[in-house]
């Protein structure tokens, strides 16, 4: 079985959203994005002050990563230079989503995707506050992992975003929200996690309550989510050996889960064994037809071998 402490951490609010490089938006476009994402300023019980992102999703109500305001004292919210008290409302800790309520806020909230509408390739922009400055970055969508969890999977962006990015917006380029950001890789580069906004519609099963204090489940992975995050971790790490020993434990639970194949073709490219990249590459497409990234990696394979290796 395995075993495995998370080696994410989350974006306690206090750092925020650093969002750089290319695809910086323009002034222009960040009018419209503040309409939908605001600033949250927390104090904690303990007195420190933080700060963090949330996602307009209606009128009175704003969501963001319940481990935001988990300890908090009070939670104000600002858009501009106008500003909000506001409390908890409900939420899941282990799917890291809490709403709160915003008193006085007419919101404007975005249009909302279908979760089967998250395909990888997909560009994507991710929209949070920085220094309580708000910034947005463009990517791609790298990955779609499977926890346990309904309602979608667990987006894995190019989208650049650094310590304290809980709690803003992952958005597609119609506009359309599709995750919140939430967790990276300590190791930074694509791994880059957000959780889908298609988990929000579980909120409306529970009772109002106190913030919830049970961990989110990329702080203690289940065998479910466990493989993808190891994998992940393990390949930001550029740690090849074990990614692949890794891989032959998580296809062998999960043969048919085309991130597994994904990262087994990852570790055989950073091992020099192109021939099982392939093969890999190739057993993804046929698991999965619209993956971009194993695509991509079989395009230039073809160039490297000299081999034609994508069908017609």
């Amino acid at each position: 079985m395995l075993q495995h402490t998370s080696p994410f951490f989350f974006a306690p609010a206090l750092l925020l959203l650093v969002l750089v490089g290319a695809g910086t938006s323009t002034a222009s476009s960040l009018s419209e994005w503040k309409n939908r994402v605001l600033k949250i300023d927390v104090i904690r019980n303990d007195g420190k002050a933080e700060l963090g992102s949330g996602v307009l999703i209606a009128p009175e109500r704003l969501l963001t990563n319940c481990h935001v305001v988990r300890n908090a004292s009070q939670i104000a919210v600002s858009q501009g230079e106008k500003s909000w008290l506001a409390s908890f409302d409900m939420g899941d800790s282990f799917r890291d989503l809490c709403l709160l309520k915003l008193p006085g806020h007419p919101g404007e909230p975005p249009s909302i995707a279908e979760p089967d509408s998250t395909k990888v390739g997909q560009s994507v922009y991710a929209v949070g506050y920085s220094g309580g400055k708000l910034t947005v970055n463009k990517g791609h969508i790298k990955g779609l992992f499977t926890c346990a969890c309904d309602g979608g999977k667990v987006i894995q962006t190019s989208a650049r975003f650094d310590p304290g990015a809980s709690g803003g917006g992952l958005f597609n380029e119609g506009g359309e929200l599709i995750g919140i950001l939430t967790f990276k890789s300590s190791s930074g580069g694509i791994f880059h996690f957000a959780i889908p906004i298609g988990w929000m519609k579980q909120l409306s099963t529970l009772p109002a309550s106190d913030i919830p204090d049970q961990g989110p489940f990329w702080e203690h992975p289940s065998p479910s989510s466990g493989y993808f995050l190891a994998a992940c971790d393990l390949s930001a790490k550029k740690k090849w050996q074990e990614l692949s020993r890794l891989c032959l434990e998580w296809l062998r639970e999960d043969p048919l889960n085309p991130q597994a194949w994904m990262a087994s073709g990852r570790a055989n490219l950073g091992l020099q064994r192109q021939r099982e990249a392939v093969g890999d590459f190739q057993k993804v497409l046929e698991l999965d037809p619209t993956h971009a990234e194993a695509l991509w990696e079989l395009q230039k394979l073809e160039l490297e071998l000299g081999d034609p290796l994508i069908g017609d």
